[in-house]
């Protein structure tokens, strides 16, 4: 996050927010593969995709501000300026429209942001405010430090990453790899080949399907980890916690650790015929392997 981390490091205190009172509308023609930047730092993005050969900016920005739409039909620029505004006090609020096959990328600071039917790739960064993500898009990254991060029917190569939010993947496809420090961190639906999640305080639910080979790695400090799978699930269990319980619904119950003096658990087991791998590795967290 490097354009949002270099604006957290040096906002200085500005004035108080300014009314979002001037209307903007904007077009320019576009490819249909085209990669579009926004660059808006306060107010909300809305990007979604659709059946037109062209890029349309639509909304409100503060009364200082312009919005600027720049390039070329393959790469297009939309940023919101201001040469008397801190832009922490810029508050604009876009609709961005894009060619359904395009590459999106987003950046902010304080607002939420949405994407929604694009087919390409899709990026998105803010510090404060939510993400929200749904269609068949073939690679997505998204990051936030204070907010929420929601991800539908993503394929390809996903990733999640929030410091203080919930992360919650539905029906994703493909790779999976998301993270969250405090908030709790929900994958249900879809059918994923790879997955790794990771969390610090809060706990991770897993409730979508693994390919006959796929992995799925699962760390925690301190939150529960509860992974749900069908009855005939086939697959090699490895799991382990330092100080947490361990809960099987496959079979075998876990066995204390090598080290006499440490409260360790362990567990590996093999269920059904086997074929995917499940990793579980947690500090004080409790682990539950249930049956849907």
């Amino acid at each position: 996050m490097k354009r949002a981390a270099f604006v957290l490091a040096t906002v200085l205190a500005g004035p108080a927010w300014l009314a979002a009172d001037t209307p903007v509308d904007q077009k320019r023609p576009a490819a249909p593969d085209a990669s579009v930047h926004v660059e808006n730092m306060a107010g909300s993005t809305k990007v979604t995709g659709w059946e037109r050969p062209e890029v349309q900016v639509k909304g409100t920005v503060c009364s200082d501000c312009e919005l600027e739409l720049s390039g070329s039909d393959k790469q297009l620029n939309v940023e919101i300026q201001s040469e008397h505004v801190n832009p922490m006090a810029a508050k604009s609020d876009l609709e961005v429209f894009v060619p359904s096959g395009a590459s999106v990328s987003i950046e902010g600071f304080a607002g939420a942001i949405s994407v929604a039917g694009v087919a390409g790739s899709a990026s998105a960064e803010t510090v404060n405010g939510s993400i929200t993500h749904v269609g068949p898009t073939k690679r997505v990254d998204l990051q936030s430090v204070n907010g929420s991060i929601d991800v539908t029917k993503a394929g390809g190569r996903v990733h999640a990453e929030a410091v203080n939010g919930t992360v919650t993947v539905r029906d994703a496809s493909g790779e999976l790899e998301a993270s969250t420090v405090n908030g709790k961190l929900l994958v249900t639906g879809g059918s994923l080949e790879r997955a790794k999640l990771e969390s610090v305080s809060g706990g991770v639910r897993f409730e979508a399907a693994l390919s006959a080979r796929a992995t799925l790695a699962v760390e925690s400090v301190s939150g529960p980890v509860d992974l749900f799978f069908p009855a005939a699930f086939g697959a090699e269990f490895s799991v382990s916690t330092f100080s947490g319980n361990i809960e099987n619904e496959f079979g075998p119950a876990a066995e204390k650790g090598p080290n006499k003096w440490s409260p360790s658990k362990e567990l590996s087991f093999t269920a059904g015929s086997g074929g995917a791998r499940v990793t579980v590795e947690t500090l004080s967290g409790a682990i539950n392997i249930r049956k849907k």
